[in-house]
């Protein structure tokens, strides 16, 4: 509250009528807080990193801006989002770019190319998405601003009673599995069904599937290590079509020092977010092969050749993205290889400096 005083002179003329100004003797800056709309809960990895966001917006600015981070889809849920934030419902917030069908057709690009390493993968797409001229285009004409990035990692195989160890494994075998990944485990044998994460846990209980192509975070959050017995790290591609985005009139409305460090924050944020989603998936494979209350996972290795094998399949569905741009006026074919060039530049960064939270 701010504190008015008031002098004899002063409340005279009040008393008479006479209209004054009266200037606050001290006050206290007001924090603006930005509205950011989560559709996951205030757990977990990515939890982590949004309320790291946060002291770190309210740190550099000094208290000028913070988030009011709305958690749990309360505001607006994952498919909604992307538009609401568009509209100004939200002044920022995460999103999935499918859910916004036309909308950032370049961001989806990254979902493609089988980028298996979380900071490599990341670190690319943050570029892609901040000088790529397609996607600047794209994100001013939706209306919003990109800020930065989330992953899943990569993609593994989950499975009940039976090792998958080679792609002979796969023949008759059901498994949940989405996108690519469909393609790639039908050409060696198996069936595959669509299913939500939630749904997995009973599926693979009462043997409805034999596995599910999933994530470490996921087998530990949705605790399918009950109900299933091997993981075989195939390290396939993950999905990195999964960001925050910024209202533009929110962008726009903060000041040229703020926006600098908002510019600054988001990539450091994507950032700070490949280190914590490394972390996550090595300590929560050891956690699983060590066992939780009792129940353990057999981490398995594909055989030689396996891998490759099914990222050979995905791969080739690279051409539906391309077209899909192409039906949009865009260059597929040309963002594409920008964007597996900008894939290569970060594995050579990698290789050569190693991550950099290691250094």
């Amino acid at each position: 509250m701010k504190m008015l005083k008031m002098g004899v002179a002063g409340a005279a003329m009040l008393l008479s009528g006479v209209a004054v100004t009266l200037a606050p003797v001290s006050a206290e800056a007001q924090t603006r807080e930005l509205r950011f709309a989560e559709f996951g809960p205030n757990a977990g990895a990515r939890a982590v990193g949004l309320n790291w966001l946060d002291e770190q917006l309210r740190e550099r600015t000094d208290g000028e801006l913070g988030l009011d981070i709305i958690w749990g889809g309360a505001l607006v849920g994952a498919a909604g989002a992307a538009q609401a934030i568009s509209d100004g419902v939200a002044d920022i917030g995460s999103i999935v770019p499918v859910y916004a069908p036309g909308q950032l057709v370049t961001y989806e690009v990254v979902d493609n190319g089988e980028i298996a390493d979380e900071y490599v993968g990341m670190m690319a797409t943050y570029e892609l998405m901040t000088t790529h001229p397609a996607a600047l285009e794209e994100a001013e004409s939706f209306n919003v601003r990109y800020f930065g990035n989330y992953t899943t990692g990569p993609t593994q195989l989950l499975t009940r009673n039976k090792p998958v160890e080679t792609l002979d494994d796969l023949e008759g075998m059901t498994i949940r599995s989405t996108g690519v990944h469909i393609p790639a485990l039908e050409a060696f044998g198996a069936a595959t069904v669509a299913m939500s994460q939630p749904k997995v846990y009973e599926a693979l209980s009462n043997g409805s599937v034999d596995g599910s192509t999933t994530y470490y975070y996921v087998v530990d959050g949705y605790k399918q290590y009950e109900v299933a017995d091997y993981m075989t790290e195939v390290a396939l591609g993950q999905t990195l079509a999964f960001g925050i985005i910024m209202n533009l009139q929110t962008y726009q409305s903060l000041t040229p020092e703020q926006q600098a460090i908002m510019d600054e924050l988001g990539r450091d944020f994507t950032a700070n977010m490949a280190e914590i989603m490394y972390n996550s998936r090595t300590e929560t494979k050891a956690k699983l092969a060590a066992g939780v209350d009792g129940e353990s996972v057999t981490m398995l290795d594909p055989a030689p050749g396996m891998r490759d094998a099914l990222v050979e399949v995905a791969l080739a569905q690279s051409d539906a993205w391309v077209e899909k741009a192409d039906g949009k006026g865009l260059d597929g074919s040309a963002i594409m290889a920008d964007w597996m060039a900008l894939t290569e530049k970060y594995q050579q960064k990698l290789d050569a400096e190693g991550y950099p939270w290691a250094n």
